[in-house]
């Protein structure tokens, strides 16, 4: 007994200055890091004149000005109408960055191609319809309500309904007889 408690007190004792004196790595400080933020942008200096008349070629010699992000509220969210401009603006570098001449959502823009994309019939798959039942089934030789019921309606889950629209002429579920019209209940 007293064996057991030293082995359990060494082990403790040994796990305790591993934990704390961890080799081979220094030991990390307890100061929570403040949270990273997302530097607000410098708003875009007005362009100078001298600037709008240079040639086109050295314009695109000069990098271009970062795009200016919508600035998120004191939530943390953006209201509808920033993010409405940003989307709106995005589009609009991806038009140019494509070589699109057209303001987003006309003609020849990216946005009106997506749209027009998604809204062609030909690449969708038609609507499933469901299958045609007749109104009455002939029994033939070897049916069962089961197999009758996978042919017909295409699941075995119907032989409730299907013994039950034909309870008239049948007591029990296996009384069928070749020749026998069974009554087919709507799916």
């Amino acid at each position: 007994m007293i064996r057991m408690f030293l082995f359990a007190a060494g082990f403790v004792a040994i796990t305790l200055v591993l934990v704390i004196y961890q080799p081979g790595s220094s030991r990390p400080s307890r100061d929570v890091p403040e949270p990273v933020t997302r530097a607000e942008p410098a708003p875009l200096a007005p362009t100078a004149p001298a600037q709008i008349a240079a040639p086109a070629t050295q314009a695109l010699a000069q990098p271009a000005p970062a795009p200016r992000m919508a600035a998120p509220t004191a939530s943390g969210t953006m209201d509808d109408q920033a993010l409405r401009k940003m989307t709106w603006d995005t589009l609009s570098n991806l038009n140019t960055a494509t070589g699109r001449e057209s303001a987003p959502g006309q003609p020849g823009s990216l946005l009106h191609t997506i749209v027009r994309r998604s809204l062609e019939d030909g690449n969708a798959a038609p609507a499933p319809q469901p299958p045609v039942v007749p109104d009455t089934y002939v029994v033939q030789a070897g049916d069962s309500l089961i197999s009758i019921a996978e042919k017909v309606y295409g699941d075995v889950n119907m032989t409730g309904p299907l013994f039950a629209a034909n309870q008239a002429f049948l007591t029990r579920p296996d009384d069928l007889r070749p020749g026998q019209r069974l009554v087919l209940p709507a799916p």
